[in-house]
């Protein structure tokens, strides 16, 4: 949607607003609930429901499609693409699964946002140190035990032109770690209503595309690798195939 740049501040101060009252009833909520002992599983629906009212005050529906794909009950490695801050809350309100993100441990110094992730049961991880990084992996790999999926950026960072990155082995050495099947996800559309390192806001449809779990049982560590490849080709072969007409 082509709109006038006044217009777009407009939008964009209005989402900020909304994010901060949503983040502050829903992240309060998190947290009491948790202290109440509620269940980490039964939390999700805090969160979840805290993206999808964000994407909808900013007037950017999410469209999923390949649901068929995935079991309910199964538990899984979900491999995205990341070209917006906006892929977050599409995930976080669409995936048909109980997930735990993995995320940067500066996220986790936010306040309110930040207790709340913890309660929620997310995961941080050191990326300044390898050892601090690999104990990450072992605690998402315990919740994947545990009976809950996982979601990973295997770029590493927001691709910058909405063209696919390199993907780095690291997340999808967890896939081979707990044998289970990684998910390639495409996001689409998401990069345009709201581009890296902007706070402008575009509003428009989200297409949120789930691809055939790919296999890891008997994979070997030394080829994540290989793996790594054949997601993102997966991963791009979902971009290709859902570009808008």
């Amino acid at each position: 949607m082509n709109l006038p740049k006044p217009v777009r501040v407009l939008i964009s101060a209005w989402g900020l607003v909304w994010l901060t009252l949503l983040t502050i009833v829903f992240g309060s909520t998190t947290i009491i609930l948790a202290w109440c002992r509620v269940s980490e599983h039964k939390i999700q629906c805090v969160p979840r429901t805290w993206a999808r009212l964000i994407m909808w005050g900013v007037g950017c529906p999410v469209h999923t499609f390949g649901r068929e794909n995935i079991a309910p009950s199964a538990t899984y490695v979900f491999a995205s693409n990341h070209t917006s801050a906006l892929d977050i809350t599409t995930l976080l309100g669409q995936l048909p699964s109980n997930f735990r993100w993995i995320a940067k441990k500066e996220l986790f110094e936010i306040a309110l946002f930040g207790p709340a992730m913890r309660r929620a049961g997310y995961i941080p991880i050191d990326r300044s140190d390898n050892r601090a990084a690999l104990k990450s992996l072992n605690r998402a790999a315990e919740r994947i035990a545990g009976g809950a999926s996982v979601v990973i950026f295997p770029e590493g960072t927001r691709s910058p032109d909405g063209k696919l990155l390199p993907f780095k082995s690291g997340g999808l050495a967890l896939a081979i770690r707990s044998r289970r099947p990684v998910v390639p996800v495409a996001i689409i559309g998401a990069n345009k209503a709201l581009k890296p390192k902007s706070t402008l806001i575009a509003p428009g449809p989200v297409k949120l595309v789930l691809g055939k779990p790919i296999p890891t049982d008997g994979l070997k560590m030394n080829q994540r690798d290989e793996l790594a490849q054949q997601v993102r080709e997966q991963v791009q072969e979902l971009l290709d195939n859902n570009l808008p007409t």
